[in-house]
């Protein structure tokens, strides 16, 4: 994928030294792992999906500049919506293929920067890592130079119940290593259906390895150490 010149918005800027605040503000946050995401290059930081804080967990305190996808219905939100649109976020429409959404992200990756995703499509109900969708890997696959980062997250659901009373919520946010896809002969536009599904169970498989026993949900007997697709590095 051809680097184009990064441009970052100049309401990242400002938006972002308020998001920070408002994170200080709101959220206990311990980092774990941050040191384990490369200072160049373009990569996917990909997480479980437990709560609507979890983008703006990551996105806000990555070293690096990165856009977050988020769910077309967040542009909407009280207050939430305005801070997302001025921080730039690429929203995403659920249960369709949205070549807006997917072309702005490849975009983001083009110009060398990092995209943030949520595999899962959606936020689990019950806190458990649910299967993903194949839509990771097909990101990826337009983007094949590019490294893969696991976050693994606990306690944002425990916001709500924080707020009111005005106790900031504990919450981890935990880096796994990086990795690249060894993509089928090195070609990855030959990856059919099959190997996108088994290469994003690797994935997945990595991130569940990040997570409590008990958050694990459908990749609990997921084996980290089986990577056929995927080469773990340090960054």
């Amino acid at each position: 994928m051809t680097r184009r010149k990064r441009r970052i918005p100049l309401g990242r800027y400002f938006w972002g030294v308020v998001l920070r605040f408002l994170i200080w503000l709101f959220v206990d946050l311990r980092i774990v792992g941050l040191e384990h995401v490369p200072r160049t290059g373009a990569g996917i930081i990909y997480y479980n999906h437990i709560h609507w804080l979890d983008p703006v967990l990551i996105s806000g305190r990555l070293p690096r500049y990165n856009v977050p996808l988020t769910k077309i219905e967040a542009a909407s939100w009280p207050l939430v919506g305005f801070l997302l649109k001025g921080y730039h976020v690429i929203f995403i429409t659920r249960g369709t293929v949205d070549r807006t959404a997917l072309n702005a992200t490849w975009e983001v990756l083009s110009a060398g920067d990092i995209s943030v995703i949520s595999p899962e499509g959606t936020r689990s109900p019950d806190g458990t890592l649910k299967a993903a969708k194949e839509g990771l890997a097909y990101v990826g696959r337009r983007a094949p130079d590019a490294w893969w980062l696991p976050c693994a997250v606990t306690g944002t659901p425990k916001f709500k119940f924080s707020i009111p009373l005005l106790r900031r919520t504990p919450v981890v946010l935990t880096f796994g290593r990086p990795f690249r896809v060894r993509w089928p002969g090195g070609q990855p536009q030959t990856a059919g259906r099959e190997e996108l599904r088994q290469i994003t169970d690797e994935a997945m498989a990595q991130l569940a390895a990040l997570l409590p026993v008990a958050m694990r949900g459908d990749y609990a007997g997921a084996d980290p150490t089986e990577r056929r697709w995927i080469e773990l590095w340090d960054a």
